[in-house]
C-alpha cells in the first residue's frame, strides 16, 4: 500500500517536472525573443519621401530606400481591395479567431506528406504578423511564433484595422510595399481610384509577387488568377454577375 502511494507521488512529481521543463523550453525557443504586438503602432515603418511642385499636386521626385511605401488611411483603401484579398487569401477572415483550424490541418497533412514545410495555412492576421515581425524562414518554430503573435494582434485590433494594416504592409514585388505604392507602380494612380479589376489583379500578386509579376513571364497565370478572384468575389456576394463580367474584360 505504501509502495503504491510512493509510486503515485513519484508520477505526479515527474509530470510536474516535465511540465516545467516543457514550459522552460517553450520560453527559451519561442517566447523569449517574441516581439510585443502592443508596440505595433509605435514601430518605425519605412516610407518613401515625396517631393511635389508648389501646387502640392504634381509629384516631382520620390526618394526611398529598400522599401517603396506610402501608408494610407482606411478611407483611401477601396472596399473592392479588401474584398479581393479576403476572397483569395482568407475567406473566413471575419469569423475565425486569428487562425483557421481547417487550413492549419490541411497544411500540416500536406507538409507531412511532402516531408517539407511547403504550405502554411496562414490567415491574413498570421501573414500580417509574419510580414511585420518575423522572417520568411520555413520552420515550425517560426509558425508557432506567427500563431501566437496573430492571436495577440486580434486581441488588440479589430478585424477592419488588421485588414487595413495588412494592405499597407504587404509586399507586392521588388521594393514595392503596401497597396498605395503597388497601385502607383502598376497603374500609375492612387489606390482610392482603383476599379474592381485592378484591385483583383493586385490581390493576385500577393501570394507570390515574383512569380505573378506583371513584368515577368507568368502573365497568363496572373490574369487567370485575377479572374478566379473575381469569381470568388461574386460567389461570396461581394460583386454582381454584371460587375464580374465587366471586370473580366
Amino acid at each position: 500500500m505504501k509502495k503504491n502511494k510512493l509510486s503515485k507521488s513519484a508520477l505526479i512529481f515527474l509530470i510536474i517536472l516535465l511540465a516545467v521543463a516543457l514550459s522552460l523550453v517553450f520560453y527559451i525557443f519561442i517566447m523569449k525573443d517574441l516581439p510585443n504586438p502592443s508596440q505595433f503602432e509605435n514601430r518605425k515603418v519605412a516610407e518613401s519621401t515625396r517631393i511635389y511642385d508648389r501646387t502640392g499636386e504634381v509629384l516631382l521626385y520620390e526618394i526611398h530606400g529598400d522599401q517603396k511605401r506610402t501608408v494610407i488611411p482606411p478611407e483611401d483603401i477601396p472596399m473592392s481591395a479588401r474584398q479581393a484579398v479576403i476572397a483569395i487569401e482568407d475567406q473566413t477572415f471575419y469569423s475565425h479567431p486569428a487562425f483557421d483550424i481547417k487550413g492549419i490541418m490541411s497544411a500540416f497533412i500536406s507538409n507531412l506528406t511532402n516531408r517539407e514545410i511547403a504550405q502554411g495555412g496562414s490567415t491574413i492576421t498570421q501573414q500580417l504578423a509574419k510580414n511585420s515581425f518575423l522572417t520568411s524562414e520555413k520552420t515550425f518554430t517560426r509558425k508557432i511564433k506567427e500563431l501566437i503573435l496573430a492571436i495577440q494582434l486580434e486581441q488588440k485590433y479589430s478585424k477592419d484595422e488588421i485588414l487595413n494594416l495588412y494592405l499597407n504592409q504587404s509586399p507586392f514585388g521588388g521594393n514595392t510595399y503596401g497597396i498605395q505604392a503597388a497601385s502607383q507602380n502598376f497603374f500609375n494612380k492612387n489606390a482610392k481610384d482603383l476599379d474592381i479589376a485592378e484591385t483583383a489583379l493586385l490581390a493576385s500578386v500577393l501570394q507570390a509577387p515574383t512569380y505573378y509579376s506583371p513584368w515577368g513571364t507568368h502573365t497568363k497565370e496572373l490574369f487567370d488568377r485575377k479572374d478566379y478572384i473575381l469569381e470568388q468575389m461574386n460567389k461570396l456576394g461581394f460583386i454582381s454577375d454584371k460587375e464580374m463580367a465587366a471586370a473580366k474584360k
